[in-house]
C-alpha cells in the first residue's frame, strides 16, 4: 500500500518547528583530490528520528508555492552552517538549490546581499544551483535575479545539465559559470557509450565557454578516474561520501582527506583548447577569404582570442604551473613559441582582412602553422613527462615496474 500523501500543513509545521536541516555532500577538486566545498541538501527529520525523503515533500512544496517559504527560512540556517564550516575551511564553496519561484521573489537577492554585506560569508562561499527546467521560462525577472546574484560575486550553476531540450539556448543567454552533469548520464557511462560521448561533449563545450564542470552521482573509482582524465573540474557522489550531517562534514573537512587527484586532465584540456584555437584561426581564414567583404559583418562571432593570456593553454602554464619553481623552469620553453603562435594567428587574420596578396597570406599561414607545430611538440614533451610521473607513482602504489612512454611506443610499434 503506497504511503499517504504528505499534506502542506505538515510541511509547514515541520518548517516552523525546526525539523528541517541541511546535510552536506563533499565536492572534490580533481586537480588536487581534496575537498573544495559541498552541496547543501535539505533533510526533514521528524522528532522520532524518521527521515522523510526530499522527493516526498519538495514536489508538493514546489507545486503549492510554499517552496519560497522554505527558502526564506532555511537560507539563514545555511549561512549559519557556512560560518561554522569556514572556521575549518575558509574558502569552502557550498552549493544551494533554488527554484524558479525563488528567483521570482526579491527576497533571496536581498538576503544574500545582506549576508555578504555584513561579512558573514564571502560571495565565493556560496554557489546557487538552478535546474534547467527552472530556467526555460525565459522570464525577464529570472534573468534580472540571476544577474543581480552574479553582481554580488555569486556563481550560478546549471544543475542536471543534459536532461532537457534547451540547455544550449540557456547557456547562450544566461550568466552560467558552472555546469553540473546530470547524475543519470554520469552513472550510465558504464552501460552505454552514448552517455560517455554526451559527457565528453559537455566537458568540451564547457571548456570552450570557460565554464567549470561538476560531475555528480559518481559511485565507482572507475567513473571517478575517467572523469579526472577527461578534464572535469569537480566531483561528488557516494563513492566519495554520502551527504553528511553538519558536524560530520566539518570533521571530514578538518581531517583533510585525500582522494586521487591529477592536473593531467587540465593539461589535456589546455592542449585541446590549443588545437581548437588553431582550427578556429584556419576556419576564420577560409571563411573570410570566401566571403565578400561587405558580408563580413553578417558572419558569426568566431571567438578568436589572440592573446596567450586568454588561451586555456596560456592560463594553465601561467597559472598553476608557474606557482612552483620547478614548474616555471620546466614550462619556460613553452611560453615564447606559444606567444609567437598567437601573434602569427593575429597576423594571418589581419592579412586577410586587409586583402593582402595571396603570396603574403600563404606565407602568414605557413608561419602560423610552423609555430603551432613547435607548441605541439613542447606540449607533447610535457604530456609524456607527466604520464611517466603518473605511471611512476602507480609503481610505488602497486610495487610494479612500468616502462617509460618511449619504451611503450617502441614495444608496441606505435607510430
Amino acid at each position: 500500500m503506497p504511503d499517504a500523501r504528505i499534506e502542506l500543513d505538515e510541511i509547514e509545521h515541520a518548517l516552523h518547528h525546526g525539523e528541517f536541516c541541511f546535510y552536506y555532500q563533499p565536492k572534490i577538486s580533481f586537480a588536487t583530490g581534496q575537498i573544495v566545498g559541498g552541496e547543501a541538501l535539505l533533510r526533514w527529520i521528524k522528532p522520532d528520528g524518521t527521515v522523510v525523503p526530499p522527493g516526498e515533500f519538495l514536489p508538493q512544496a514546489e507545486q503549492s508555492g510554499f517552496i519560497t517559504n522554505i527558502t526564506a527560512v532555511m537560507l539563514p540556517e545555511l549561512v549559519d552552517d557556512i560560518e561554522k564550516i569556514r572556521i575549518v575551511k575558509s574558502d569552502a564553496q557550498i552549493a544551494f538549490n533554488i527554484s524558479a519561484l525563488d528567483l521570482y521573489s526579491p527576497y533571496i537577492v536581498k538576503m544574500l546581499r545582506s549576508f555578504i554585506g555584513s561579512k558573514r560569508i564571502n560571495p565565493g562561499n556560496i554557489q546557487i544551483e538552478v535546474t534547467e527546467t527552472a530556467l526555460v521560462d525565459n522570464s525577464e525577472r529570472i534573468n534580472i535575479a540571476l544577474l543581480d546574484l552574479v553582481a554580488l560575486g555569486i556563481e550560478i550553476a546549471m544543475d542536471d545539465f543534459g536532461t532537457g531540450y534547451s540547455s544550449l539556448d540557456l547557456l547562450s543567454r544566461l550568466p552560467i559559470s558552472a555546469l553540473k552533469l546530470d547524475q543519470g548520464v554520469v552513472r550510465r557511462m558504464a552501460e552505454d557509450v552514448k552517455n560517455t560521448h554526451i559527457v565528453r561533449s559537455s566537458l568540451y563545450m564547457a571548456r570552450e565557454l570557460s565554464i567549470k564542470t561538476v560531475a555528480e552521482g559518481v559511485e565507482s573509482r572507475g567513473t571517478y578516474t575517467y572523469l579526472m582524465a577527461a578534464g572535469c573540474n569537480e566531483v561528488q557522489g557516494f563513492w566519495i561520501s554520502p551527504p553528511l550531517p553538519l558536524d560530520e562534514y566539518i570533521s571530514l573537512c578538518e581531517s583533510n582527506p585525500q582522494w586521487p587527484g591529477s592536473s593531467f586532465g587540465l593539461l589535456y584540456n589546455a592542449w585541446v583548447n590549443h588545437i581548437s584555437y588553431r582550427r578556429k584561426v584556419l576556419d576564420a581564414a577560409l571563411t573570410l577569404s570566401m566571403t565578400e567583404q561587405d558580408e563580413w559583418t553578417n558572419l558569426p562571432k568566431m571567438d578568436l582570442a589572440h592573446s596567450p593570456a586568454r588561451c586555456r593553454l596560456g592560463q594553465w602554464y601561467m597559472g598553476e604551473v608557474s606557482e612552483s619553481e620547478e614548474g616555471r623552469r620546466q614550462y619556460k620553453q613553452l611560453e615564447e613559441p606559444h606567444r609567437l603562435m598567437h601573434a602569427a594567428g593575429a597576423s594571418l587574420i589581419k592579412a586577410i582582412r586587409t586583402q593582402s596578396t595571396a603570396r603574403d597570406i600563404t606565407r602568414a599561414t605557413r608561419i602560423f602553422l610552423e609555430y603551432s607545430d613547435v607548441v605541439d611538440a613542447e606540449v607533447s614533451r610535457i604530456v609524456e613527462r607527466d604520464l611517466e610521473k603518473t605511471f611512476a607513482e602507480l609503481d610505488v602504489e602497486r610495487g610494479k615496474e612500468i616502462p617509460s612512454v618511449a619504451n611503450l611506443i617502441s614495444e608496441y610499434d606505435i607510430e
